[in-house]
């Protein structure tokens, strides 16, 4: 039985098909119906209502602005009554049959994002201009050539898992909304998509307001060209290694001093702002953000504290060795060259640090980069590798992943990664595996009440940013005669 769904359906003077659509969408499972008019001048607006839907009026041009506007509604369990785990889209012209759907939700069962594809069988005669098929065509085979996972359609039809919807922070307000969502699924592994086929009619009455016009078909092409080639480009990695807060990760000399509670209080104000500052630096230098766990059961704790534009990943071996081996070959996978990993008890570091880190890697070709605590380890390390086209054939692809993979085993060991000589003995590691080591500055690592007392000094030193570290300001505030305490 198909879970029930919420549809969203972007319209403008949709009146002759929008009643239909709307009555079918129920009959199909959809719990609730979001059609979000553009600016209609006849009777949508009121047919849509008289057929059950929830109608918003976006008076912002745009079909990317519409989706989005009607996802961000569907979203608000508030302002719905109930939480959505399943959003569907679709058009309200009457080309989109409601029936195709539930197979859509259905597929998210085992996928995270499940799309229609427009087979010709299933395609009416006149529905689908030549131009409007060639260029489709073209989208898919350029987003399918970068991103090295194929697909076939992008066709307004399509259904995925709210958490999915949440992860990848959709921004295009025009024709080319459809194509950031295909593009960016494609290009995060860990995104599982689906093909569904689905059928495709003429329109049941107004006008295109795309394949009914040469001008707007070519500006909608350049448009979804510009993103499906924006989209796969390569970026970087930017990785926080990061633990649920709670007593079995507190760090246990502070624990000692402070209390297990206190101090996973602590750990997550860190992580939050190491998450915020890492988040600017990542959206500045167009870094594909991660968080790395060690546990899945991490995820959702973390999730609540970083933010949803974060991507977890999960460690496949124990040990802190294994998780930076893992960071730099998710980064491998998903095309990238070079990825920068911070420690999630880091706080205060400032963005422009990370992007110092990154501009490192841009300007060395086979480099590496460390960031010293004053303890003896790091709080950060970088490295970047030679390229590889996601559209290399798997064979090719997984032999140069295991020959990375062997080189960052080299220069990352459990048994140098503690004590006062991790830095040195990393760098020593990563130089013997053939990365050229840049250092660049030091930043504070909290292991006892003495390095609170020195992490103070460094967040209230003249000069910082004071937006970045503001939750482990505040916890320092509150804590200071508990810290006084722990001191003597």
């Amino acid at each position: 039985m198909t879970r029930a769904f919420v549809a969203i359906v972007p319209v403008i003077d949709e009146e002759t098909a929008i009643g239909d659509v709307v009555r079918g969408l129920h009959a199909a499972g959809a719990c609730c119906v979001v059609v979000v008019d553009g600016g209609s001048r006849d009777d949508t607006q009121a047919i849509a209502t008289t057929a059950g839907a929830i109608v918003l009026v976006e008076s912002r041009r745009g079909y990317g602005r519409a989706c989005r506007s009607g996802a961000q509604h569907a979203l608000q369990s508030v302002a719905m009554g109930h939480v959505h785990d399943q959003i569907a889209f679709l058009d309200g012209d009457g080309s989109c049959d409601p029936a195709d759907l539930p197979p859509l939700v259905d597929a998210l069962d085992e996928a995270d994002l499940a799309l229609g594809v427009r087979e010709r069988r299933l395609v009416e005669a006149g529905a689908m201009a030549w131009h409007a098929r060639l260029g489709n065509q073209l989208v898919a085979a350029i987003l399918s050539a970068r991103s090295g996972r194929r697909v076939h359609d992008l066709a307004p039809s399509k259904a995925l898992r709210r958490a999915t919807l949440e992860q990848l922070h959709l921004d295009d307000d025009g024709y080319g909304w459809t194509t950031q969502l295909v593009a960016r699924g494609l290009v995060e592994p860990t995104i599982r998509i689906r093909e569904v086929p689905v059928g495709f009619g003429q329109r049941r009455g107004g006008k295109s307001k795309v394949s009914g016009s040469w001008k707007a078909s070519l500006a909608a092409g350049r448009a979804m060209l510009g993103v499906a080639w924006r989209e796969t480009a390569r970026r970087p990695l930017l990785c926080v290694m990061a633990k649920a807060p709670g007593a079995k990760n507190a760090k246990t000399r502070l624990a000692t001093s402070l209390g297990a509670d206190r101090t996973a209080r602590f750990w997550e104000a860190c992580l939050a702002d190491v998450a915020d500052g890492a988040a600017e630096a990542a959206r500045s230098v167009g870094a594909a953000p991660v968080v790395m766990l060690p546990d899945r059961r991490d995820a959702g704790a973390v999730l609540r504290i970083v933010g949803s534009e974060w991507t977890p990943i999960v460690q496949t071996r124990p040990g802190l060795a294994a998780a930076l081996v893992d960071v730099f070959l998710a980064a491998f996978d998903r095309g990238a060259d070079r990825a920068v990993a911070l420690a999630g008890d880091s706080p205060g570091l400032p963005p422009s640090r990370i992007k110092d880190a990154v501009a490192v890697l841009d300007r060395a070709a086979n480099g590496a980069v460390l960031g010293p605590t004053d303890d003896g380890g790091y709080h950060l390390v970088g490295l970047r590798w030679r390229p590889v086209p996601r559209w290399l054939p798997g064979p090719h692809r997984r032999l140069l992943r295991r020959r990375l993979e062997r080189r960052l085993r080299r220069g990352f060991s459990d048994r140098r990664m503690g004590g006062s000589s991790a830095f040195d003995a990393t760098r020593r590691d990563l130089v013997a595996a053939g990365w050229h080591v840049t250092i660049v500055e030091p930043w504070p690592d909290v292991d006892t009440v003495s390095d609170l007392r020195q992490l103070a000094e460094v967040l209230n030193r003249d000069g910082l940013d004071p937006r970045w570290g503001s939750r482990t300001r505040e916890w320092l505030a509150r804590n200071g005669s508990a810290l006084d305490d722990g001191n003597r």
